[in-house]
């Protein structure tokens, strides 16, 4: 049977690595797109049944922007900023269709624990001046809809879109890292599952 059947006992368990491309935020009911190029997930997924599964495993993404400041001096000034995320994401699944042959489609809910590391380095006229590095456990809730076709072969497809959002009220972590400037955001997850 295929990836997520329930033929043979190792059917029960499947594995996929994904790749986030770029994502659209909202802030303030204005749109954007957001790029994260290093953004991957590794996943085990476990369908005891033919409508429920269960999906966890562990993801990293990694973004580093330099900012300048302008100000009316000859000398220049500037910092570099890079924040990761590592995140574990529990997520519910609930097939559509029972025992799909080729597409299995499902319903989503995830909750994500994320840990975010925040790296700043200031420069002024290209010499090191100061670095500061801060940690920070920002968990995020969101639902959305998955597929995973060509299931009956060796290696499928993995589709994911989902709305998520941070679940913090914590103004400090809200203002000092950058991802969190777009608190809610629309991902999609492209993969192979095996």
């Amino acid at each position: 049977m295929g990836m997520f059947g329930q033929d043979t006992k190792s059917d029960i368990l499947t594995y996929s690595f994904s790749y986030i491309p770029p994502y659209l935020t909202s802030y303030n009911g204005e749109f954007s797109f957001r790029t994260i190029p290093i953004n991957f997930e590794a996943n085990i997924h476990y369908k005891p049944g033919d409508r429920i599964s269960f999906t966890t495993g562990l993801g990293y993404c990694i973004k580093a922007e330099n900012h300048y400041v302008n100000w009316t001096t000859p000398d220049e000034y500037f910092f570099e900023e890079t924040v990761s995320n590592i995140r574990l994401p529990i997520q519910f699944n609930y097939h559509i269709i029972k025992s799909p042959d080729k597409t299995d489609c499902y319903l989503k809910a995830v909750f994500t624990n994320g840990v975010f590391s925040r790296k700043v380095r200031k420069f002024h006229n290209y010499e090191q001046t100061d670095k500061r590095k801060s940690y920070s456990y920002i968990p995020s809730a969101g639902v959305g809809i998955g597929s995973i076709f060509f299931k009956n072969r060796t290696v499928g497809l993995i589709v994911e879109g989902t709305v998520e959002k941070y679940i913090t009220s914590d103004s400090y972590v809200n203002r000092i890292f950058s991802p969190l400037k777009n608190s809610t955001w629309y991902s999609l997850k492209i993969g192979i599952v095996v």
